[in-house]
């Protein structure tokens, strides 16, 4: 027989998104009152919370360390959080205020955002006693039920786990998916063992005209920025299981924040050397990148194409270091890279197009699947963070981080659904999920009913900064700019 649990909100997923989302209600001072009652759960496939699959990733992220850092400050007066002030004296920390306005690696906000995670969990315990993380839990099938709330049935994926308790039950009244995207070829590529396997065959072919396929060619040409902590000597994980808590639910973060010195180096591996246009991407819709300002691009932009804000490709197109990458080409200062509409004549060659959502089986009342609405692969959001489905607008079922896609965002996309969505985080702070306790006479809703979440623009840009802003980016461009004017004019000599 299964075991049963109930929460007034259930998250599905602890990774990035997780960990904003609750600070955001620290920052708001309603995480007492999410507390309270049945309170909040979070089911995680993995061990730890906070971190997602940015560990495991050996490229950079698309927006600058200082996004990272804001988290832990309020928003409104700037003070550091008082759970976050231990933070401070980790080489992590230290690390990220050394990138600054640069882009950093994905392993270390993977781990900074792990000891975000630590500490919240932390504070949560002291001040109600509550173990709200379940690692090694994976979310396999959520049904609606006719008294108004989710079924949630869940897998324990601990090795040592007894059959009888291998399975488990959640009702839930609110759920917040989580889960992030998917998995892809390119993704599984930059990681450590995936470049490692990929380089026996000396890879010269990518497919795709996005935001992955150009961070693959980024990792080829500069070679891998992963760091990992040396364990032999790291305080951290000597430490990990210190408490009977963590021992018991053998979580590799709850309990463990420890201050301690984090060995970083670069993974050594032995990257092939690339000639002129010996590393092809193959795309069929061409490549672009984004500028917050329409005005700084010095490519042909169609109208349709700019936001009422003034951003080009808003959507879609290249961030970071691909964005860098994209502009030295057109710049010929990258020659080692040439694009290609021809069909890749190898069929060993790199799948970087972009991924979708990670999916989950929803099933209405009546025991048939859910069909939800979708954008780039993304869940569509109504204007309340519910989920679409082609019925209408779920009823609290929400859905937050890089998984979905919210109305806003289509709008300010306008029409370039040209390509693959490179938004790798949702810009748009989650504040709250009203907490009612009524039952549903409707679990689909087609017309507006009182509000039962809110989204609100960060006026920070957490985790969505224009890299443009770095001085890394503002040069790149300000040289292509002049090598490409200079190509007109000698054009327009010509003729």
């Amino acid at each position: 027989m299964e075991i049963e649990e109930k929460y007034n909100l259930l998250i599905i997923g602890g990774g990035p998104a997780s960990v904003k989302f609750l600070y955001n209600l620290f920052r708001t001072s309603r995480l007492p009152e999410y507390l309270n009652g049945l309170g909040i759960g979070i089911v995680e496939k993995g061990k730890c919370f906070g971190s997602g699959n940015l560990e495991n990733k050996m490229n950079y992220t698309t927006y600058p360390a200082t996004e990272l850092l804001k988290l832990m400050y309020f928003h409104k007066t700037n003070q550091m959080i008082s759970i976050c002030k231990d933070l401070t004296d980790t080489q992590a920390y230290k690390t990220l205020i050394q990138y600054g306005e640069k882009c950093p690696p994905k392993s270390l906000a993977g781990y900074f955002l792990r000891l975000l995670g630590s500490v919240l969990l932390k504070h949560i315990y002291t001040l109600k006693k509550l173990q709200i993380f379940h690692p090694q839990r994976e979310a396999i099938a959520i049904r609606l039920l006719a008294d108004g709330w989710f079924q949630i049935r869940t897998q324990n994926l601990s090795a040592d786990t007894q059959i009888k308790d291998k399975y488990r039950t959640i009702k839930a009244r609110h759920i917040l998916l989580c889960t992030g995207r998917e998995q892809t070829p390119a993704d599984i590529f930059c990681q450590e063992q995936g470049l490692i396997e990929t380089l026996k065959q000396n890879p010269r072919h990518i497919v795709g005209s996005g935001q992955k396929a150009f961070e693959c060619a980024e990792l080829l040409l500069s070679g891998p920025v992963m760091y990992i902590n040396n364990e032999q000597i790291n305080a951290y994980t000597q430490k990990v299981y210190t408490c009977p808590l963590c021992k018991s639910l053998k979580c590799s973060c709850f309990g463990s924040l420890v201050p301690q010195k984090y060995i970083w180096h670069y993974t050594d591996v032995a990257l092939p050397e690339y000639k002129k246009g010996e590393l092809k991407i193959y795309f069929t819709k061409p490549p672009r990148p984004y500028f917050n300002n329409h005005q700084n691009d010095y490519i042909t932009i169609p109208e349709q194409q700019i936001n009422k804000k003034g951003e080009a490709n808003y959507l879609t197109g290249l961030r970071g270091k691909s964005k860098i990458l994209f502009l030295k080409m057109l710049a010929t200062q990258e020659v080692r890279v040439q694009l290609s509409q021809d069909e890749p004549n190898s069929n060993q060659f790199i799948d970087g197009k972009e991924c979708k959502c990670n999916q989950i089986e929803i099933k209405d009342t009546d025991g048939n699947l859910v069909q939800f609405q979708y954008s780039f692969g993304l869940y569509q959001l109504d204007e309340k963070g519910r989920m679409k489905t082609q019925k209408g607008s779920l009823r609290n079922l929400f859905c937050y981080g890089s998984n979905c896609i919210t109305q806003e965002q289509l709008e300010r996309g306008c029409q370039d659904e040209y390509g693959d969505c490179s938004i790798g985080f949702d810009e748009y702070d989650l504040f709250f999920i009203n907490i009612k306790n009524e039952i549903n006479n409707q679990w689909f809703d087609n017309n507006e009913f009182p509000l039962t979440a809110q989204s609100h623009v960060s006026k920070g840009g957490d985790f969505d900064s224009d890299p443009s802003v770095h001085s890394e980016v503002v040069e790149t461009e300000t040289f292509a700019l002049n090598q490409l004017q200079e190509q007109f004019k000698q054009k327009k000599k010509k003729k």
